[in-house]
């Protein structure tokens, strides 16, 4: 079926109609990529142009947070989330750059404190714990010891979504009982295989394209760690998808491969406009007629057809 449209008085659209052609529950899977994060507002603004509303949110690192404030109350949370990337810098969540190489150079466990991150998501989330969110919401972390995904989805939200984007050694990890947490992005940075486990029915993925690091950017010791981290990655993702044949998968899209470095957040206002432009045009050509996946992963953009030899 395709994606219908109702139109206001002026005779533009004003909302893209969807619900009636995926099965329930709905969840939105949100992934991790730290500056790249900003490509979910304009995902997220293009999804509020449609009829569409999760029955319960997945995130991992910084899609846990931008899932929170959409669980927390997904009608405002566009606009809230358009006010918070306009106001995030690298300094606000990795501190200065010259006490960063000091603690490196210190030989300390993790290069900058978690405070800076701590007062982004107390800013932003108005909630203490998962319990007062509005739709359920599932933030996924790493247990550091064991390997294995922790998904947390009662309790302390804060907490929550501090290990979930605790990359390992930037930030230090979160105690939460006896578990030690890091980011979860290490084993499901797309988590689309959690939201499947919950239940899911239809899963509407929000990438932040990190898997994209394109080959050519490995010139540098850390454009080659990015690069690995982005494999790595990727193959979770391909592993996920290759479990979901039965479900509906919206994959919507993105600028892929993503400009800049994860960790620079000068581009976030681009990238979340051209995702918004991207992805409205996507949605309006949208035909569900049954399980499988509509739309490309950003690690799908990489594999080039190959000739025979």
């Amino acid at each position: 079926m395709r994606a219908d449209c109702r139109f206001g008085h002026n005779g533009r659209v004003s909302q893209i109609r969807l619900i009636d052609t995926l099965p329930r529950p709905i969840a939105y899977v949100l992934g991790g990529g730290a500056s790249y994060g900003s490509v979910q507002v304009g995902h997220l603004r293009a999804l509020a142009e449609t009829d569409l509303a999760p029955d319960f949110v997945v995130g991992t690192s910084v899609g846990s947070l931008n899932g929170a404030m959409v669980a927390e109350n997904p009608a405002t949370a566009p606009e809230r989330l358009v006010n918070l990337w306009a106001s995030m810098s690298r300094q606000a969540v990795f501190g200065k750059i010259f006490g960063t190489a000091v603690n490196l150079a210190k030989g300390k466990a993790s290069a900058v404190p978690n405070t800076g991150l701590r007062a982004v998501i107390e800013d932003a989330v108005t909630a203490r714990t998962f319990e007062e969110l509005r739709v359920p919401h599932t933030a996924v972390t790493t247990d550091f010891d064991t390997g294995e995904p922790v998904a947390i989805n009662s309790g302390d939200l804060v907490s929550a979504l501090l290990a979930s984007a605790a990359i390992p050694l930037v930030f230090p990890p979160v105690k939460r009982g006896d578990r030690k947490l890091v980011d979860g992005g290490i084993v499901a940075n797309v988590p689309i295989s959690i939201a499947a486990d919950q239940g899911a029915e239809t899963i509407v993925v929000l990438d932040c394209g990190f898997t994209v690091m394109a080959p050519e950017r490995e010139e540098t010791a850390t454009g080659r760690l990015l690069r690995t981290a982005a494999i790595m990655a990727a193959q979770q993702v391909r592993r996920d998808l290759s479990t979901v044949g039965d479900r509906v998968v919206l994959y919507l899209p993105g600028p892929w491969p993503m400009r800049g470095r994860p960790d620079d957040f000068r581009r976030s206002a681009d990238n979340a406009a051209t995702t918004y432009d991207l992805t409205m045009t996507w949605l309006h050509g949208l035909h569900v007629v049954g399980a499988g996946r509509y739309g490309m992963a950003p690690s799908d953009y990489l594999i080039k057809p190959r000739t025979a030899p």
